[in-house]
Protein backbone atom coordinates (compact mmCIF):
# COMPACT_ATOMS: atom_id res chain seq x y z
CA UNK A 1 0.00 0.00 0.00
CA UNK A 2 1.44 3.70 -0.74
CA UNK A 3 2.31 5.58 2.45
CA UNK A 4 -0.42 8.31 1.65
CA UNK A 5 -3.19 5.61 1.21
CA UNK A 6 -1.56 3.51 4.11
CA UNK A 7 -1.09 6.95 6.27
CA UNK A 8 -5.33 8.11 4.97
CA UNK A 9 -6.55 4.52 6.05
CA UNK A 10 -4.71 5.41 9.21
CA UNK A 11 -6.20 8.21 9.89
CA UNK A 12 -9.76 6.97 9.33
CA UNK A 13 -9.79 3.78 11.54
CA UNK A 14 -8.42 6.33 14.33
CA UNK A 15 -11.38 8.60 13.91
CA UNK A 16 -14.03 5.47 14.14
CA UNK A 17 -11.80 4.57 16.88
CA UNK A 18 -12.05 7.53 18.65
CA UNK A 19 -15.91 8.31 17.34
CA UNK A 20 -18.76 7.93 20.26
CA UNK A 21 -19.59 4.16 20.43
CA UNK A 22 -23.19 5.11 21.36
CA UNK A 23 -25.31 6.54 18.47
CA UNK A 24 -28.73 7.74 19.17
CA UNK A 25 -31.43 7.03 16.87
CA UNK A 26 -33.51 10.19 15.27
CA UNK A 27 -37.59 9.74 16.15
CA UNK A 28 -39.30 9.77 12.56
CA UNK A 29 -42.49 10.51 14.45
CA UNK A 30 -43.39 14.29 14.91
CA UNK A 31 -45.17 15.07 18.12
CA UNK A 32 -44.81 11.78 19.94
CA UNK A 33 -45.68 11.99 22.92
CA UNK A 34 -48.66 14.68 21.90
CA UNK A 35 -47.10 17.28 23.67
CA UNK A 36 -47.72 20.19 21.14
CA UNK A 37 -51.09 21.41 20.89
CA UNK A 38 -52.48 24.25 19.25
CA UNK A 39 -55.23 24.56 22.05
CA UNK A 40 -56.32 23.12 25.15
CA UNK A 41 -59.05 20.58 23.97
CA UNK A 42 -63.00 21.91 24.49
CA UNK A 43 -64.56 18.31 23.97
CA UNK A 44 -63.31 14.87 22.88
CA UNK A 45 -63.13 14.50 19.20
CA UNK A 46 -60.42 16.95 18.90
CA UNK A 47 -57.07 15.03 17.88
CA UNK A 48 -56.31 17.78 15.16
CA UNK A 49 -55.53 19.89 18.00
CA UNK A 50 -51.79 17.88 18.77
CA UNK A 51 -51.03 18.24 14.76
CA UNK A 52 -49.84 16.68 12.74
CA UNK A 53 -51.96 14.07 14.69
CA UNK A 54 -55.67 13.60 12.53
CA UNK A 55 -57.93 10.82 11.62
CA UNK A 56 -58.10 9.10 8.59
CA UNK A 57 -61.50 8.83 9.13
CA UNK A 58 -64.34 10.06 10.34
CA UNK A 59 -64.41 7.95 13.56
CA UNK A 60 -63.92 10.86 16.59
CA UNK A 61 -59.64 9.75 17.95
CA UNK A 62 -59.45 12.47 21.11
CA UNK A 63 -56.76 14.29 22.20
CA UNK A 64 -56.16 14.73 26.29
CA UNK A 65 -53.80 17.17 28.00
CA UNK A 66 -53.54 18.22 31.49
CA UNK A 67 -54.26 22.01 30.94
CA UNK A 68 -58.23 21.03 30.93
CA UNK A 69 -59.57 20.48 34.18
CA UNK A 70 -63.21 20.66 35.62
CA UNK A 71 -64.25 16.90 35.73
CA UNK A 72 -66.42 15.77 37.06
CA UNK A 73 -68.39 19.15 36.11
CA UNK A 74 -68.33 18.53 32.66
CA UNK A 75 -67.46 15.72 30.42
CA UNK A 76 -64.18 16.98 28.90
CA UNK A 77 -60.91 15.20 27.98
CA UNK A 78 -59.31 16.06 31.36
CA UNK A 79 -56.14 14.87 32.61
CA UNK A 80 -55.76 12.69 35.29
CA UNK A 81 -59.64 12.33 35.69
CA UNK A 82 -61.77 12.15 32.36
CA UNK A 83 -65.32 9.91 31.39
CA UNK A 84 -63.24 7.02 30.69
CA UNK A 85 -61.49 6.52 33.96
CA UNK A 86 -58.45 7.72 35.52
CA UNK A 87 -55.00 8.15 34.16
CA UNK A 88 -51.39 10.43 33.56
CA UNK A 89 -49.42 10.44 30.17
CA UNK A 90 -46.40 8.23 30.53
CA UNK A 91 -44.69 11.16 29.17
CA UNK A 92 -45.66 15.01 29.76
CA UNK A 93 -48.78 16.63 29.61
CA UNK A 94 -50.70 15.25 26.42
CA UNK A 95 -51.55 11.90 25.37
CA UNK A 96 -53.84 10.50 22.55
CA UNK A 97 -56.67 8.24 22.85
CA UNK A 98 -59.08 6.05 20.57
CA UNK A 99 -62.10 3.43 20.50
CA UNK A 100 -61.48 0.08 19.73
CA UNK A 101 -64.55 -1.62 19.82
CA UNK A 102 -68.40 -0.30 20.41
CA UNK A 103 -71.00 -1.15 18.05
CA UNK A 104 -71.77 -1.56 14.55
CA UNK A 105 -67.60 -2.21 13.84
CA UNK A 106 -67.04 1.59 15.52
CA UNK A 107 -63.06 1.63 15.05
CA UNK A 108 -61.20 5.06 15.54
CA UNK A 109 -57.37 5.56 14.45
CA UNK A 110 -55.37 8.22 14.62
CA UNK A 111 -52.35 9.15 11.83
CA UNK A 112 -49.24 11.22 11.32
CA UNK A 113 -46.89 12.00 8.65
CA UNK A 114 -43.21 10.71 9.42
CA UNK A 115 -40.44 13.45 9.38
CA UNK A 116 -38.50 11.64 5.99
CA UNK A 117 -39.64 8.33 4.13
CA UNK A 118 -38.51 4.75 4.80
CA UNK A 119 -35.78 3.75 2.67
CA UNK A 120 -35.96 0.23 1.43
CA UNK A 121 -34.29 -2.23 3.45
CA UNK A 122 -33.43 -0.81 6.47
CA UNK A 123 -34.89 -1.57 9.64
CA UNK A 124 -37.02 0.09 12.05
CA UNK A 125 -38.03 -0.12 15.44
CA UNK A 126 -42.03 0.93 15.71
CA UNK A 127 -43.34 0.72 19.32
CA UNK A 128 -46.08 2.61 21.32
CA UNK A 129 -47.68 2.28 24.34
CA UNK A 130 -51.55 1.86 25.10
CA UNK A 131 -53.16 1.75 28.08
CA UNK A 132 -57.10 0.48 29.14
CA UNK A 133 -59.54 3.19 30.01
CA UNK A 134 -60.99 1.96 33.23
CA UNK A 135 -64.19 1.92 32.39
CA UNK A 136 -63.90 0.09 28.95
CA UNK A 137 -66.38 -2.90 29.10
CA UNK A 138 -63.70 -5.45 27.46
CA UNK A 139 -60.05 -5.51 26.20
CA UNK A 140 -59.10 -6.57 22.64
CA UNK A 141 -55.83 -8.31 21.95
CA UNK A 142 -54.33 -6.71 19.11
CA UNK A 143 -53.06 -3.20 17.59
CA UNK A 144 -51.21 -2.38 16.12
CA UNK A 145 -49.37 0.34 13.04
CA UNK A 146 -49.43 0.71 9.60
CA UNK A 147 -47.28 2.35 7.60
CA UNK A 148 -48.15 3.60 4.40
CA UNK A 149 -46.82 5.82 1.35
CA UNK A 150 -49.29 8.57 1.64
CA UNK A 151 -51.56 9.39 4.72
CA UNK A 152 -54.78 6.94 4.15
CA UNK A 153 -57.78 8.82 3.97
CA UNK A 154 -59.82 11.08 4.66
CA UNK A 155 -62.01 8.11 4.00
CA UNK A 156 -65.85 8.78 4.81
CA UNK A 157 -66.43 6.06 7.21
CA UNK A 158 -65.85 5.35 10.82
CA UNK A 159 -65.62 1.55 10.61
CA UNK A 160 -62.60 -1.31 10.51
CA UNK A 161 -59.75 -0.09 8.34
CA UNK A 162 -59.23 -3.68 6.75
CA UNK A 163 -55.08 -3.25 6.48
CA UNK A 164 -52.54 -5.26 7.43
CA UNK A 165 -50.33 -4.16 9.95
CA UNK A 166 -46.87 -4.39 9.75
CA UNK A 167 -46.88 -4.16 13.77
CA UNK A 168 -48.81 -5.70 16.01
CA UNK A 169 -49.52 -7.01 19.74
CA UNK A 170 -49.71 -10.64 19.80
CA UNK A 171 -53.06 -12.60 19.49
CA UNK A 172 -54.47 -13.67 22.84
CA UNK A 173 -52.09 -11.01 24.60
CA UNK A 174 -55.03 -8.92 26.16
CA UNK A 175 -54.19 -5.54 26.71
CA UNK A 176 -55.79 -4.99 29.81
CA UNK A 177 -53.89 -2.81 32.27
CA UNK A 178 -55.93 -0.14 33.34
CA UNK A 179 -52.53 1.41 35.83
CA UNK A 180 -49.47 0.51 34.05
CA UNK A 181 -48.61 2.05 30.34
CA UNK A 182 -48.34 -1.29 27.66
CA UNK A 183 -45.46 -1.18 25.16
CA UNK A 184 -46.28 -2.71 21.13
CA UNK A 185 -43.37 -3.23 19.42
CA UNK A 186 -41.76 -4.77 16.40
CA UNK A 187 -39.14 -3.93 13.82
CA UNK A 188 -40.10 -3.66 10.13
CA UNK A 189 -37.99 -3.69 7.44
CA UNK A 190 -39.14 -0.72 5.11
CA UNK A 191 -40.06 -1.88 1.14
CA UNK A 192 -39.11 2.02 0.60
CA UNK A 193 -41.15 5.41 0.84
CA UNK A 194 -43.70 4.82 3.93
CA UNK A 195 -43.72 7.90 4.94
CA UNK A 196 -47.22 7.89 7.32
CA UNK A 197 -48.30 5.85 10.42
CA UNK A 198 -51.50 5.10 11.30
CA UNK A 199 -52.18 3.15 14.54
CA UNK A 200 -55.93 1.33 15.76
CA UNK A 201 -57.12 -1.96 15.44
CA UNK A 202 -56.82 -3.40 12.06
CA UNK A 203 -59.47 -6.35 12.72
CA UNK A 204 -63.55 -5.86 12.41
CA UNK A 205 -65.39 -7.24 15.82
CA UNK A 206 -65.73 -10.62 14.47
CA UNK A 207 -62.44 -11.29 14.63
CA UNK A 208 -61.14 -9.71 17.44
CA UNK A 209 -60.69 -11.53 20.54
CA UNK A 210 -61.65 -10.05 23.72
CA UNK A 211 -61.84 -10.05 27.37
CA UNK A 212 -64.26 -8.62 29.21
CA UNK A 213 -63.75 -6.33 32.29
CA UNK A 214 -66.86 -6.17 34.37
CA UNK A 215 -67.87 -2.95 33.49
CA UNK A 216 -70.92 -2.06 31.33
CA UNK A 217 -69.90 0.59 29.50
CA UNK A 218 -70.30 -0.97 25.67
CA UNK A 219 -67.30 0.79 24.63
CA UNK A 220 -63.21 -0.21 24.53
CA UNK A 221 -60.97 2.67 24.78
CA UNK A 222 -57.33 3.16 25.30
CA UNK A 223 -54.71 5.86 25.76
CA UNK A 224 -51.65 6.15 23.49
CA UNK A 225 -48.30 8.02 24.59
CA UNK A 226 -44.81 7.93 23.20
CA UNK A 227 -44.80 6.64 19.66
CA UNK A 228 -41.77 5.94 17.89
CA UNK A 229 -40.18 4.86 14.33
CA UNK A 230 -36.56 4.69 14.69
CA UNK A 231 -33.99 3.07 12.39
CA UNK A 232 -32.57 0.43 13.70
CA UNK A 233 -28.55 1.54 13.99
CA UNK A 234 -25.41 -0.90 13.96
CA UNK A 235 -24.44 -2.33 17.52
CA UNK A 236 -21.30 -3.89 18.56
CA UNK A 237 -20.57 -7.21 17.58
CA UNK A 238 -17.63 -9.65 18.61
CA UNK A 239 -14.77 -9.16 15.47
CA UNK A 240 -12.42 -11.79 14.75
CA UNK A 241 -9.05 -11.32 13.93
CA UNK A 242 -7.03 -14.19 11.86
CA UNK A 243 -5.44 -15.07 15.00
CA UNK A 244 -8.53 -15.96 16.95
CA UNK A 245 -8.79 -12.83 18.51
CA UNK A 246 -12.08 -11.42 19.57
CA UNK A 247 -12.44 -7.91 20.09
CA UNK A 248 -16.11 -5.57 20.34
CA UNK A 249 -16.36 -3.64 17.52
CA UNK A 250 -19.16 -1.96 14.96
CA UNK A 251 -19.03 -4.33 11.53
CA UNK A 252 -17.54 -1.64 9.67
CA UNK A 253 -14.63 -0.39 11.72
CA UNK A 254 -14.29 -4.99 12.76
CA UNK A 255 -13.37 -5.15 8.50
CA UNK A 256 -11.21 -2.27 8.48
CA UNK A 257 -9.45 -3.97 10.79
CA UNK A 258 -9.35 -6.93 8.65
CA UNK A 259 -11.47 -8.91 10.53
CA UNK A 260 -14.58 -10.63 10.41
CA UNK A 261 -17.60 -9.76 12.07
CA UNK A 262 -19.36 -12.36 14.25
CA UNK A 263 -22.98 -11.02 13.63
CA UNK A 264 -25.34 -9.23 15.72
CA UNK A 265 -25.72 -10.02 19.22
CA UNK A 266 -22.44 -11.88 19.73
CA UNK A 267 -20.09 -11.25 22.55
CA UNK A 268 -16.30 -12.23 23.04
CA UNK A 269 -17.53 -14.64 26.38
CA UNK A 270 -17.24 -17.22 25.14
CA UNK A 271 -14.68 -16.55 22.38
CA UNK A 272 -16.33 -17.30 18.96
CA UNK A 273 -13.59 -16.95 17.10
CA UNK A 274 -10.81 -19.32 15.71
CA UNK A 275 -7.56 -18.68 14.70
CA UNK A 276 -6.49 -19.52 10.78
CA UNK A 277 -4.73 -22.50 11.29
CA UNK A 278 -0.82 -21.86 10.24
CA UNK A 279 0.47 -23.23 6.20
CA UNK A 280 2.67 -26.46 6.53
CA UNK A 281 5.91 -25.73 4.05
CA UNK A 282 8.60 -27.44 3.39
CA UNK A 283 12.15 -25.34 3.20
CA UNK A 284 12.69 -26.22 -0.29
CA UNK A 285 9.45 -24.64 -1.04
CA UNK A 286 10.34 -21.74 0.99
CA UNK A 287 13.28 -21.19 -0.62
CA UNK A 288 12.32 -20.69 -3.99
CA UNK A 289 10.98 -17.89 -2.82
CA UNK A 290 13.88 -16.21 -2.56
CA UNK A 291 15.67 -17.29 -5.60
Amino acid sequence: MPRLHRAAALLLLCTILAAPRESRAVNLVPNPSFETYSGCPTSFSQLYQAAPWDAPTTGTSDYLNTCVSGWPGFPVPAIPQNPVGIQTPRTGDGMGGFIVRNVNDYHEYLQAPLASPLVNGQSYLVKFYVNLGDTSFVAIDRIGAYLSVGAIGPLAMNTTLLLTPQVESPAFGYLNDTVNWMLISGLYTASGGEDHIVIGSFRDDATTNTQPTGFSWPVSYYYIDDVSVELQLPTGQACCGSDGTCSMQFPGECQLLGGTPAGAGSTCTPNPCNATPARRSSWGSLKTLYR
